[in-house]
């Protein structure tokens, strides 16, 4: 899991480093943590192509008493869907992460008492949002909303994101299943990320990076319903 800390007071961020790391050890869980002591250092490291899991986001810095917020917001706005967890002082900030979607709040008084139940309940929501597959000899975790589409080849599977391209041994059937209703069988050979999809017609559906995927006529009208269903 991995997960930023960004926070201006370092004695805190060292403080909140330190027990995630006994908690992913107590907890058999691998945690990688960056830190960050503000927000636009953090922002800079994410549009360089750093992404996490969990943002640890202090509400009140020294850049303004919304930085956290300011920050979350523009993270939003870069695409990031990891989890945002405020920490603050105040419990007067405790509402203020809905237009940014966010996971938890934990007091900095609360710390000790609250931490591990904060992250054991981000490990459960991210382990609905990833795909596991081996490859390579290696277990390999995907975020299912950067999947555009799956390409059966023989008995090997093509999994294609925004930013590469896997192979891996399995059974489109199966990986349908696991995958779930947000994936879309639109021919024998070719799985696709409904949220992808940006129009289609009775021959191809076109994703959001240009990508056509054929639709085989035994698919069509189920094709046809579904994304009309979703596209209302």
């Amino acid at each position: 899991m991995r997960i930023a800390i960004c926070d201006d007071e370092p004695l805190f961020r060292e403080l909140l480093h330190e027990k995630i790391l006994q908690d992913s050890f107590a907890h058999d869980y691998e945690a990688e943590v960056a830190e960050y002591d503000s927000g636009s250092g953090l922002l800079e490291a994410r549009k360089k192509g750093y992404s996490a899991d969990v943002y640890f986001l202090d509400v009140q810095m020294e850049q303004g008493t919304d930085d956290g917020i300011r920050t979350a917001r523009q993270l939003r706005l870069l695409g990031e869907r990891g989890l945002v967890i405020y920490v603050t002082s105040f419990i007067d900030y405790v509402q203020m992460g809905y237009e940014v979607r966010a996971f938890r709040y934990l007091l900095k008084s609360q710390l000790q008492e609250k931490l591990s139940e904060v992250l054991r309940a981000a490990r459960q929501e991210l382990s609905g949002q990833e795909f596991v597959f081996k490859a390579g000899g290696e277990s390999i975790r995907i975020d299912r909303h950067r999947i555009l589409y799956l390409e059966s080849r023989l008995r090997q599977l093509r999994l294609v994101t925004e930013k590469d391209t896997h192979s891996f041994y399995a059974n489109l059937e199966e990986v349908q299943k696991q995958l779930g209703e947000g994936f879309l069988r639109c021919h024998k050979s070719f799985l696709v990320n409904l949220d992808k999809v940006v129009r289609f017609s009775k021959e191809q559906i076109v994703l959001e990076n240009g990508v056509a995927i054929p639709v085989s006529r035994s698919y069509m009208k189920n094709v046809r319903q579904r994304l009309l269903m979703e596209m209302k």
